[in-house]
């Protein structure tokens, strides 16, 4: 039998009987070492946070559940009839079978799961570990023997792998049960203005519990119900966008350049989304994806990042920026943004292409996403340019990296810098830090 189809017999069993071993699970040490857990005790399944041999991965998901949507549950077999909508969730980012094949997570990703309380304190902690598997490159090295991985496919190293794979998800079922216990009897939506909701009052309180280990970046997944909340003032003159970047400021949050995920219950339609798109940048976050139901999958974790500092050379003066780059391994960027630094910062998603002849020479080039007009009124329709936006809302940039230093620009064919008609780029030079 070959590996994937293993794990996919292990994910079977998992969904047809695991959730009735939830009394006891494994404890800190994986896999092997059972222990009792209570009710306010997260679950940690970290044996494959620090496997020899095996490189870690660079992000770390996050997942925050509102309370308001998770249904009150004692027993295991209660969640499982009660919230399937979220256990499956929480199985489409842990269960390897799936979540690995699909890129949706990486191999040992570390994911926490978090419940959100309904009264704006902190998020606790209710399940914490690293998905079991290989990457596909790991595993074609390892068959190979090129690598010291071969150890993994021997026979009795491939069933442990899969049975460890199966036992990570009976320990993702039992944190989210034993969550369940803290849930509410009839769930309900989120009400109010969205920047003074519980919900993100509790994630502005959670900013310590939130943070990746320095190196690792983050992704954060809002499981909640937006239908009754409150977006933009039909009164105002200004778009959702526009208003949704003015509250995320006022509100004072930080998700530290990271891609945002919301997940809403089943039928229920997302809305508000310019508003909230604008709501997180404002805040360093970027909305990838606002699904009913499930998740829906976006760029792949990133295989290498590189940060720098630099300036970009706006007529008259020059403007700080950083950059962070960041690629999937398969010639795309990934998580990857470029900031103008001043009295209030602005963050700029950078997605394209990265090709690298070598470690430390890269050719980087933006696609079709509008670069810049990430900040204009309504992204997304026509181009809007302006002095307030950053680079005026230039749509497309272009990088060089040589060593430690990276030069390109930032341009657009309709936009003139100052009194010169055949300038239409402003330069940038920054240095690895």
């Amino acid at each position: 039998m070959s590996r994937n189809s293993i794990l996919r017999a292990s994910a079977a069993a998992i969904l047809a009987f695991g959730l009735a071993g939830c009394g006891w699970i494994k404890g800190e040490d994986g896999p092997g070492n059972e222990g009792t857990v209570g009710r306010a005790d997260p679950i940690r399944a970290e044996a494959y946070c620090d496997k020899a041999g095996l490189t870690a991965p660079l992000r770390q998901t996050f997942i925050l559940i509102d309370a308001k949507v998770l249904k009150k549950a004692a027993l295991a077999t209660e969640f499982a009839e009660r919230n399937a909508f979220i256990r499956d969730l929480g199985l489409a980012f842990t269960n390897p079978a799936l979540a690995l094949a699909s890129g949706l997570s990486d191999p040992r990703e570390r994911i926490t799961i978090l419940l959100v309380p309904t009264d704006g304190s902190p998020a606790q902690e209710v399940f914490t570990g690293c998905i079991p598997g290989l990457s596909a490159d790991e595993e074609a090295k390892a068959r190979n023997g090129n690598s010291g991985l071969s150890e993994f496919f021997t026979g009795d190293a491939l069933s442990g792998m899969a049975k460890d794979a199966e036992q990570f998800q009976i320990a993702v079922v039992g944190g989210l049960t034993n969550a369940a216990k803290s849930g509410v009897d009839a769930p309900e939506p989120q009400t109010g203005p969205i920047p003074a909701s519980s919900l993100f009052s509790a994630i502005r309180a959670s900013r310590g519990v939130l943070e990746p280990p320095k190196g690792t970046l983050a992704r954060y997944v809002i499981v909640t119900d937006l239908s009754a909340a409150g977006f933009e003032d039909p009164e105002s003159t200004d778009t959702p966008h526009t208003q949704g970047r003015d509250a995320g400021f006022k509100a004072g949050g930080d998700f530290g350049l990271s891609d945002v995920m919301i997940v809403q219950p089943e039928g229920v339609a997302p809305k508000g989304k310019e508003f909230l798109e604008g709501f997180l940048l404002a805040q360093g976050g970027r909305l990838v994806s606002y699904s009913s139901g499930k998740p829906m999958a976006g760029e792949r974790a990133p295989k290498t990042v590189r940060y720098y500092e630099g300036e970009a050379a706006y007529p008259g003066r020059n403007e700080r920026v950083t950059l962070r780059i960041a690629d999937d391994g398969k010639g795309n960027l990934s998580s990857s943004w470029l900031t103008m630094l001043g009295g209030i910062n602005k963050p700029i998603p950078l997605t394209g292409q990265i090709s690298c002849s070598s470690a430390t020479i890269c050719k980087i080039a933006s696609d079709d996403k509008g670069f810049a007009q990430a900040w204009s009124p309504q992204p997304g329709g026509e181009p809007e340019f302006a002095n307030d936006l950053p680079f005026g809302g230039m749509r497309n940039f272009s990088f060089e990296i040589q060593g430690k230093d990276l030069k390109g620009d930032a341009s657009d064919p309709m936009v003139q810098i100052g009194n010169d008609n055949a300038k239409s780029a402003i330069a940038i030079t920054a240095s690895e830090r």
